[in-house]
């Protein structure tokens, strides 16, 4: 009786909160407890199943009242979900995790109810009945990343921010693409996939056109040189390779947005593409068209860079002045983090001239003398390695990226008597600022050990033969000032030959920065989001406003900043 008395309490609630923000029409509020008293379920679910409410407003508001409406939930899935009911794959495929099991009835945080089929498959899989709970997506990949392997298969890398990743080949691992002719009708689809984009590669071809035949399947091949080539797939691969195909581009965790987009990071040996991926309508299904694109990061002068960290000089003093002390980048992945790194370098000029970097994960600087490389089956430990670069007596230790994973306290306490910059895998700054936090277990020595935290993100530049204006306000409002979008002209890029035909990805990066005096106040419990807001009313200009900056300016895409706001940061 009391579970029952728990899972209807928030109706009443929920509703008359969601009409007073006018997220919801009366008559909507009203659909949506019928649907509820006649079928069950939670109302949030109900509203967005039936489209009585949106879902990038309602995952603001959620983001905002969770924690107080369901705060068990909430702790649930950042503490200690049931992982162990679902896959890793289906998981990360969808954007769902597992909660908790009571009385038979397994709670599973979704983000979106745009797939009818899930909760019938979910329940013949785990044996239970399954009650879906709309959720953040943050604070669902959160919990991805915190609880379940990101690589699901050699080769397929889930990342809980940031684009996932597909490898192409890596002699390393023994992962070696087949010719097309060679691959068996039953073999996985990552292996049709990985041929198909290796054969592109192969023969210079820039877009890769997947439809679906009465036949089977076909993959036409487009090249720089007007060329062209065709590629037949066997009857009962398509549907697999599609859904492969939405799983890594990241469209199947944000349901039926339209248009359906997404992007991808193919790796081939020490080379990198974007693959831009969109799905379009078809008369057999639904036909993918995949850009293969090299990343092209816009170089920014350091006065550029001075503009957007202001507030960076005095921390960088203070590192020169001490000769220790860590300054953190955070970024979702290697090419944020490298752009983060290349930045704080470039604006340190020769303040700490003697340099030693661990591994070759930055691009090669003059001066920079690196130390061993860090590869994952490295047989070296990294305190060894540590030792051995500081023989060299550096001013200023570039140590491997981290993941949160791991805790903090041995790199607070090497910096308490060394400079270091040490990369970690986070959404943003204010994430690692949480994972230092708590690696530091309220010890003010080694939480002074801060100098700053600097994060960067990659946002695609504008395209200006086939941009066209967007509003992002009926999207963003109504909710908090300081997540309103300023003033100024928004666009979007539709893609045509000149942007996503061109084999090119034109990339802009973006900045925030908590200096070192804020991030040191972190208490060991702090929350990343609420942090975030807190930072974020007092004025700092976090990734989303600089983001929208840059995007008002007419230099990105609008939708990079929104993606970042309702799909990672919300």
């Amino acid at each position: 009786m009391e579970t029952a008395r728990r899972r209807g309490e928030d109706r009443r609630l929920i509703g008359e909160m969601l009409v007073e923000r006018g997220l919801v029409s009366c008559a909507g509020l009203r659909t949506g407890l019928e649907e509820q008293r006649q079928s069950g379920g939670r109302l949030g679910y109900n509203l967005l199943r039936l489209g009585a409410v949106a879902s990038a407003p309602f995952h603001l508001f959620l983001k905002d009242h969770l924690p107080a409406l369901a705060p068990d939930l909430v702790e649930a899935i950042r503490g200690a979900p049931s992982i162990d009911l679902l896959p890793a794959r289906l998981a990360y495929h969808y954007g769902m995790v597992p909660v908790r099991v009571e009385d038979g009835v397994l709670d599973l945080a979704v983000a979106t109810a745009d797939h009818p089929a899930l909760l019938p498959a979910v329940e013949q899989l785990t044996g239970l009945r399954v009650e879906p709970i709309v959720c953040p997506p943050p604070l669902i990949a959160g919990a991805l990343q915190r609880w379940y392997p990101g690589e699901v298969e050699p080769g397929v890398v889930f990342r809980a921010f940031g684009d996932h990743r597909f490898v192409i080949s890596d002699a390393r691992r023994g992962i070696r693409p087949l010719l097309p002719e060679l691959v068996r009708p039953d073999a996985p689809s990552s292996d049709w996939l990985r041929a198909i984009t290796a054969e592109a590669i192969r023969r210079g071809c820039r877009r890769i056109l997947l439809e679906p035949h009465d036949d089977g399947a076909r993959a036409l091949m487009n090249g720089a040189a007007g060329d062209a080539a065709t590629l037949a797939i066997p009857r009962g691969v398509y549907p697999g390779l599609a859904r492969l195909i939405e799983g890594v581009s990241g469209m199947a965790s944000r349901g039926r947005v339209v248009p359906r987009d997404g992007r991808v990071e193919f790796s081939a040996g020490d080379r990198r593409l974007a693959g831009s991926i969109r799905s379009l309508p078809g008369l057999r299904g639904g036909t993918f068209q995949i850009d293969l694109r090299v990343r092209r990061v816009r170089a920014l002068g350091r006065d550029v860079r001075w503009a957007r960290l202001p507030d960076l000089t005095a921390d960088l003093d203070r590192m020169r002045r001490d000769h220790r002390g860590v300054l953190l980048i955070a970024g979702a992945g290697p090419d944020d983090l490298a752009a983060g790194a290349d930045a704080v370098l470039d604006l340190l000029e020769d303040r700490l001239p003697v340099r030693a970097s661990i591994g070759d994960w930055l691009p090669q600087r003059p001066g920079m003398r690196v130390i061993g490389t860090r590869e994952p089956d490295e047989a070296v430990p990294i305190e060894a390695m540590i030792r051995r670069a500081l023989e060299e007596e550096p001013d200023l230790l570039l140590l491997p990226v981290f993941e949160r994973r791991r805790e903090a306290g041995p790199i607070l306490e090497l910096a308490l008597r060394q400079a270091l910059i040490v990369p970690v895998l986070a959404a943003d700054a204010f994430e690692a600022a949480e994972w230092v936090a708590r690696s530091a277990h309220g010890d003010p020595r080694a939480a002074g050990a801060v100098v700053g935290i600097v994060a960067s993100r990659l946002m695609e530049r504008l395209c200006a033969e086939c941009r066209h204006p967007f509003d992002p306000h009926d999207l963003l409002s109504p909710g908090p000032r300081h997540r309103s979008a300023g003033p100024g002209r928004y666009y979007v890029a539709q893609g045509c030959c000149s942007c996503r035909g061109s084999g090119l990805l034109d990339l802009e990066p973006v900045f925030e920065y908590i200096p070192g005096a804020i991030a040191r106040s972190f208490q060991p419990m702090s929350d990343a989001a609420a942090m975030r807001d807190r930072c974020a009313q007092d004025g700092m200009t976090t990734l989303f406003h600089a983001g929208l900056q840059q995007a008002a300016a007419g230099a990105v895409d609008v939708r990079e900043p929104l993606r970042l706001l309702l799909h990672d940061l919300s």
